[in-house]
């Protein structure tokens, strides 16, 4: 297994670094942490950070792992939930709109004790390349127990290679990693039970030096990809737009794990002016006048490709809406052709928003996706990135029903909005809304997942009677004792996942995915001796949504929608609603009056629709560059109420 991993990692990770942009830098780290007792709480204060817009604040009790439990704008905390018979360990992190920064030093509290002082020792080393012999700063080096569990607190390398770290007395098996090196298991191994433990004595320094290798690709060459952006109603190129070469969700997590940060390598962070913060950018390229861009990329790999500009709507290759279900590119030559149609902002007002939050009500980064209801089924339409503190906002939203699921960047598992405030709510929690002006308050609640150990469970999903993989599925692994979600990933394109740092213990398989029902939840057992499990497969079956239910179909008043796209080439869609049986005719004139198109003449019953037009008139030629106007009346069969209205379009070609 770990030879295979080994084989991954040489053909997949190394890529040159690309810039980080930014008009600030990540803020250092909180230094200088203290903890005391006073009225009851357990009173944190550190020194300020140059940078930083706030605080957070993470707490562990007993041996549990570390949970952010508060966001501040100043340096002290005062934490109220301290009861006796606990030991609670805190740790301290500045952020701006750029990033986190890395851990403060950890302090520990004990109720009503006159000393937090415990018996404590410590682990140190030096990690170096061992081809050059050189240091390695930024190492994250983690400390397991040898029956498999995390110790709560990690350590970093400086910048002479260099860590250090007190720790509670005991045996610890220490792993390091680092993005661009093969990660290593202390001493000079890749498995954990053939680790080397290291054992730490009250007041003594036990060292571990690690020589970590860096990935030295196969010979590699540089290929160009290649395309155009244009606007999708006009067939005109865009200029300036960015187009941007991305990681895989599936290397992004991984990449994650090795650097320890939700943002994963610095050096792979790029800030998108009017969107925000990517994570796993490869390369950045911006169109010319002509709506042209080239990029080189490294062959051989997969990417997932965005591109932007402020008044579009953001787009991955092929009009897919986000990276979870982007299309994956395999590039191995030079490849052109790689064409983006972006769709202009529709021209209307309706707004959601809200923030992802957790269950002390701070915000939490994540990503944001937006599904809208069709008659067709549930379709993602959007996707955002939050600010910071957890704030996100989709505007220019067609008036309808939508669901909305967050994606934590790290440390919280994924959950649906649901309008009883039930954190980490899964699909079959999920609740609608509508959308007719400006929605805001669409908070989603997320749960924090604890990460705690050495090994995984992976396999994949695929639908039942196809036997093909269900790519953008969530699927958690739930404690079994506990029923609590302790890790998660989302399954590739080709329904493959791989759930990392797992604590020993038994684990329900559990998948969550929109209009999908899993046929089996496989139940696991890690330890360990026991501490990589392959092959757990999942059957999902399609369980549509009801849209032609009452909620969705019986709208309260006529309505006439502006068609979209406009201008528009060589089709757009017209939407209209219907709040009693009408007969119902929709027709389209030229700026003369005349009849140019009918595109409806019928009898409905109530109901959200939609007509065509692909810009054939009624004498079955196509019409020409020009203004129309499309009109809409209905007559209620009961003959209590008529509808008339009229709205402009335009036609370019």
């Amino acid at each position: 297994m770990y030879n295979k991993f080994k084989t991954i990692w040489l053909c997949l990770f190394l890529i040159i670094p690309i810039w980080f942009v930014s008009a600030q830098t990540v803020p250092p780290a909180p230094s200088n942490l203290t903890v005391e007792q006073m009225m009851g709480n357990a009173m944190l204060r550190w020194d300020a950070s140059q940078n930083a817009s706030g605080y957070r604040i993470y707490k562990a009790i007993d041996t549990l792992p570390f949970s952010p439990i508060g966001l501040v704008k100043m340096n002290s905390y005062a934490d109220q939930f301290v009861p006796e018979g606990h030991i609670y360990r805190y740790y301290v992190t500045a952020y701006n709109y750029v990033g986190e920064s890395e851990p403060s030093n950890d302090v520990i509290f004990i109720p009503n004790s006159q000393s937090t002082n415990r018996s404590r020792g410590v682990i140190a080393g030096n990690i170096v390349d061992d081809s050059t012999g050189l240091p390695i700063c930024g190492v994250r080096v983690r400390f397991f127990t040898p029956n498999g569990f995390m110790y709560f607190r990690e350590a970093r390398t400086d910048t002479f290679g260099y860590y250090s770290i007190h720790i509670d007395s005991g045996s610890y098996l220490v792993y390091a990693t680092k993005w661009t090196y093969i990660p290593e298991w202390y001493d000079n191994v890749l498995k954990p039970q053939d680790a080397t433990p290291v054992l730490v004595t009250p007041h003594d320094t036990s060292i571990a030096n690690f020589g970590l290798t860096r990935i030295v690709p196969p010979p590699q060459r540089f290929v160009t990809i290649s395309g155009k952006v244009t606007d999708s109603t006009t067939g005109n190129p865009i200029s300036q737009a960015y187009v941007l070469v991305l990681r895989t969700n599936r290397l992004v997590n991984i990449m994650q794990n090795q650097e320890g940060s939700m943002f994963g390598n610095r050096n792979e962070t790029f800030y998108l002016p009017e969107f925000g913060t990517l994570i796993g950018v490869v390369r950045v390229a911006r169109t010319d006048s002509d709506g042209n861009y080239s990029v080189k990329v490294p062959d051989s790999l997969r990417y997932i490709m965005l591109a932007f500009k402020k008044g579009y709507i953001p787009e991955f290759y092929k009009d897919k809406r986000t990276p979870f279900d982007a299309d994956r590119l395999f590039i191995v030559s030079d490849t052109s052709g790689i064409d983006f149609d972006l769709v202009p902002n529709p021209l209307v007002q309706n707004t959601l928003s809200g923030t992802v939050v957790n269950e002390y009500n701070d915000g939490v980064m994540a990503k944001v996706v937006l599904y809208h209801i069709t008659p067709f089924g549930v379709y993602p339409a959007r996707w955002t990135i939050t600010d910071t503190l957890g704030n996100y906002t989709f505007n220019y939203l067609y008036k309808g029903y939508y669901f909305v699921k967050a994606v934590p960047l790290a440390f919280y598992a994924p959950a649906w909005y649901d309008k009883e405030d039930s954190c980490g709510a899964r699909w079959f929690q999920a609740d609608f809304l509508y959308v007719d002006s400006v929605v805001t308050g669409i908070n989603i609640c997320v749960k924090p997942i604890n990460l705690g150990g050495f090994a995984s469970i992976n396999g994949i999903v695929r639908e039942s009677e196809s036997g093909i993989g269900v790519g953008g599925a969530t699927v958690f692994a739930v404690s079994l004792s506990t029923e609590v979600i302790i890790g998660y990933d989302i399954t590739e394109d080709d329904g493959s996942y791989d759930i990392q740092n797992l604590a020993p213990g038994s684990y329900k398989i559990i998948v969550d995915k929109e209009e999908r029902r899993a046929i089996e939840t496989p139940y696991v057992t890690v330890d360990a001796s026991n501490n990589y499990t392959s092959n757990a497969e999942i059957n999902v079956v399609s369980e549509p949504l009801n849209v032609q239910s009452e909620e969705f179909t019986s709208p309260k008043y006529f309505s006439l929608e502006q068609n979209y796209p406009n201008p528009f080439n060589p089709s757009t869609e017209i939407s209209f609603s219907l709040p009693t049986a009408s007969k119902v005719n929709i027709s389209v004139y030229n700026v003369l009056g005349q009849l140019v198109a009918t595109l409806l003449n019928d009898e409905l019953a109530v109901g959200n629709y939609s007509v065509k037009w692909n810009g054939i008139g009624n004498d079955g030629n196509t019409v020409g560059t020009g203004v129309y106007f499309y009109k809409m009346t209905a007559k209620s069969l009961d003959h209590t109420n008529t509808f008339s209205t009229v709205k402009k379009m335009l036609m370019v070609k």
